[in-house]
Parts: C-alpha cells; structure tokens; sequence
C-alpha cells in the first residue's frame, strides 16, 4: 500500500511539473487583450533555443519603434525587459514587464510610458512564429529588452 502511494505522488508531482512551468504567462482578464489566443494554452515553448523573430530581427524592431518612443521621459536609467507570446499566426500579446535601474533593483515605470511602449509593441505584425522543418509553427515567448539612460531609451535589444 506504501508503495502504490508512493508511486501515486510521484506520478502526480511529475504531471504536475510538466503542465506548470515557472514563469509561464497566464492569459490576466485585467491586462490582457481578450482577443489575444494562444494556438495550444497548455505549451508555450521558451524563447530560447526558437527560430520565432521579427522580419528584420531585432535591429528592424529598432529602426521601426525607437524613434516613436524618444518623446518619452524616465525618471532613472536602467533596463526596461518585455517577456511576451507569439502565438502560432504571428499575432503577439500577453505583455509582462520586468524594470530595473541600474544597480539592478527593481523600480516603476510611468504608465503611460507603459501604455506607448506596447502601443507600439501591438503595431509591429511582422513576426515569424517558431516553427519546425514540416512547417508546423506554435506559440513562444519573446524577450525585448529597452536600455534607459538620461531619461531616454537608447537602445532596443
């Protein structure tokens, strides 16, 4: 009997720790666009180790959006990190941002610094979805980092 529960719990932990990743973006009512889908809610791939990318890479993110987000103020230097989906059309949501100055501490960003920064974001519609050699695409995430000095971004990395 011992066993059999043993066993039980270790199934159960296992089933668990494969459908629960740690830092999985959970679609949030409050923030998130409703019309956002992810093409399969239960796998999200890491962005490490995927081919998904903007046309260009990130230096035709940067030619595209930088010089739309120069009229913003920031209040300290530091790194503004966008972690987001793109799911298996090419369509991107799910927007989480991580802001540090630049001791590496945790600090708030304007809201409305927030809001133009994925305005601008959303405006991009050139993404390449991960995908395999047949063709099958699925949902990633994706990492934008935004470096901050003198109040200004400088650089989209």
């Amino acid at each position: 009997m011992i066993s059999f529960l043993f066993a039980l719990s270790i199934t159960a932990w296992g089933y668990y720790q494969a459908t629960h990743r740690i830092g999985e973006l959970e679609a949030n009512d409050r923030i998130d666009d409703n019309n956002f889908k992810l093409c399969n809610e239960d796998k999200v791939a890491e962005y490490y180790g995927m081919n998904t990318d903007y046309i260009g890479g990130k230096k035709a993110i940067k030619n595209r959006i930088l010089s739309e987000l120069q009229s913003l103020d920031f209040k300290e230097s530091g790194l503004l990190t966008y972690r987001f989906v793109v799911n298996c059309k090419g369509e991107i949501g799910r927007f989480r941002l991580k802001a540090t100055n630049e001791d590496l501490q945790k600090t708030e960003v304007n809201s409305k610094n927030i809001q133009e920064i994925e305005k601008e974001l959303r405006d991009l519609k050139n993404w390449n979805p991960a995908g395999n050699k047949s063709g099958y695409t699925y949902d990633s995430y994706y990492i934008l980092n935004f470096k901050i000095e003198n109040d200004k971004i400088v650089d989209i990395f």
